[in-house]
């Protein structure tokens, strides 16, 4: 069914709405890509009518470009502003950047990159700039707590690269099961070994993961079912 005139006339044009229903795809497109997806199955993830979707997007495409500058924005440069400081701004940095890197592992699945370097490649091309500018922020950071004496001397780039591949492994249900663990204890046991890994005694002393324990808890509701 395409838009009808009645339809175009009618345009529902508040952007965070917008976002709102297009956030909505992550999960299904993390999973089947989005090749697949016609716009009934579009309405369907987004719980809109077709009628309804034609009236906030003209086309798939409107979405899928929509959908990427999300990404990009929300999962991809969330901690752009990585604290410096004291070692309490260092502790908060590494657990915010600890659940992003989380985040764009869940969403960074290769069947939506191949979807996306097949139909936009254009598309693809800014994401992997963002994805480079962040690692680049990463390393900063580290090599900022190195210097400042709060974090043990390490190859930073070799830390960023360790969780890419970390966070690829614990997301798959078929490692999990082979290795006998679970995805909550898998993340938060990573998450110690983490702090252990990255900070000084003085520092590691100081870590309060009250927080951590509440957010780990939703990025594994997020990571399997999508919640916001």
């Amino acid at each position: 069914m395409e838009p009808t005139g009645e339809t175009q006339s009618c345009r529902y044009t508040d952007e965070s709405t917008k976002d709102k229903y297009v956030i909505k795809l992550l999960h299904p497109i993390k999973t089947n890509g989005f090749q697949g997806l016609r716009m009934d199955d579009i309405a369907k993830a987004m719980d809109l009518s077709k009628a309804t979707l034609y009236k906030y997007f003209t086309s798939r495409d409107e979405i899928i470009e929509r959908l990427t500058a999300l990404f990009i924005k929300y999962i991809v440069c969330a901690e752009a502003k990585l604290a410096e400081g004291d070692s309490k701004a260092y502790i908060d940095g590494f657990q915010s950047a600890f659940a992003q890197s989380l985040l764009v592992a869940n969403y960074s699945t290769e069947v939506f990159f191949n979807d996306l370097r097949e139909v936009y490649p254009q598309l693809m091309a800014s994401l992997n700039v963002a994805i480079s500018e962040r690692n680049e922020r990463l390393r900063r950071f580290h090599e900022r707590g190195m210097k400042e004496g709060y974090m043990h001397e390490l190859n930073a780039t070799l830390l960023i690269l360790q969780d890419e591949l970390m966070f690829r492994n614990l997301l798959d249900p078929h490692c999990l099961m082979k290795q006998n663990l679970t995805l909550r204890n898998a993340i938060s046991d990573y998450y110690q070994l983490k702090k252990l890994q990255l900070f000084k005694p003085d520092v590691y002393e100081q870590i309060d993961d009250s927080s951590m324990v509440e957010r780990i808890e939703h990025l594994v509701r997020k990571v399997t079912y999508g919640v916001a």
